[in-house]
């Protein structure tokens, strides 16, 4: 246990193993295949629309096969712990360095979202100390994604069903699992953040985002903030045009973002120091019906908790962010 650590009685953490070149090969493949699922499902249906017009039919045959074997497995199934283990060993080697560390885990004696800031390009803070963690799956713990991202052909079959841990974010997802006390991971800021993401800032979209602090007022669940420094820096994103490409694409659950990453694969992330820090729990009380006042009270409670966790570790962890000031948006 290194003296980070002890000075700041961690509960749980871990840091990425040295690599070897082989390993390291592997990362990148790994790498790739969440990008590539992640883009794949979304350019997908147009790649079928143009393999239907030209009689593709060998490719629009395997197509269906992915699409079909998605949707193949109980829904008992949480995936295979072997390849959540697999995954975790190689994926972030290709990164100058990735760290977790985490203050508070929740269980379903004191129950609570694990809110994940910020988005950023693909999310590797959320996979870097999500639903893939040991420590995280054992207590049946998933992370809940935007809709059109779960059914994304590809992503749905090796990171919905085959890694597991993932589950959709819509309302009757989420409120089954308040109900039995189950708690989960959430990126709030969503496809939105992705958006403003831009490297050397430090920017969250919440301001909007009040949904999760009104189910948690209703269930009396906890909200713990997680923060990925770093993961601003993996991907250059275009700026500017934050309303048009807000109201045209997020608004319709779909990504506005034109990711750069390294120089000679722009898909792949830039080799960043990525620090995933989760804090403290904010503990809010039980409200059945809360009023608009109360989550509005509440909201700000997490936005100041959220700013003192950011202040407290991005002198430590924040590399290029040690000197940001987060930003609300």
């Amino acid at each position: 246990m290194s003296s980070s650590e002890k000075s700041h009685k961690w509960e749980a953490g871990s840091a990425t193993a040295p690599s070897t070149p082989f390993s390291l090969m592997i990362g990148y493949g790994l790498q790739l295949s969440l990008v590539a699922c992640w883009v794949g499902g979304f350019a997908s249906p147009a790649f079928a629309y143009h393999w239907y017009k030209t009689k593709n039919s060998v490719a629009l045959s395997f197509y269906a096969a992915v699409v079909a074997s998605g949707y193949v497995f109980p829904s008992s199934y949480t995936g295979s712990p072997s390849l959540k283990e697999f995954y975790m060993r190689y994926i972030f080697l290709p990164f100058k360095s990735s760290q977790r560390r985490f203050k508070h885990i929740p269980n379903r004696d004191n129950p609570g979202i694990v809110l994940y800031h910020p988005h950023g390009m693909f999310s590797w803070g959320f996979a870097n100390g999500g639903a893939w963690n040991l420590f995280y799956y054992k207590e049946g713990f998933q992370g809940l994604v935007a809709s059109s991202l779960l059914h994304a052909p590809g992503f749905r079959l090796l990171f919905v069903k085959l890694l597991g841990g993932i589950n959709s974010a819509e309302k009757p997802e989420l409120v089954k699992k308040m109900k039995n006390k189950e708690s989960f991971g959430l990126i709030p800021g969503g496809f939105h953040e992705a958006t403003i993401a831009y490297p050397g800032t430090s920017r969250v979209f919440l301001k909007k985002r009040k949904g999760f602090v009104k189910y948690a007022l209703q269930h009396g669940f906890s909200l713990i903030p997680v923060y990925t420094f770093g993961e601003s820096d993996t991907y250059w994103n275009a700026p500017g045009f934050w309303k048009f490409r807000w109201g045209i694409l997020n608004d319709r659950k779909l990504p506005a973002i034109v990711p750069f990453g390294r120089w000679w694969f722009p898909l792949l992330p830039r080799p960043v120091e990525l620090n995933t820090i989760g804090g403290e729990a904010l503990k809010l009380p039980k409200i059945e019906k809360p009023t608009k006042e109360d989550v509005d009270r509440w909201h700000e409670a997490y936005v100041q908790h959220l700013k003192k966790h950011f202040n407290t570790y991005k002198k430590e962890f924040g590399g290029s962010e040690a000197n940001s000031e987060l930003e609300i948006w």
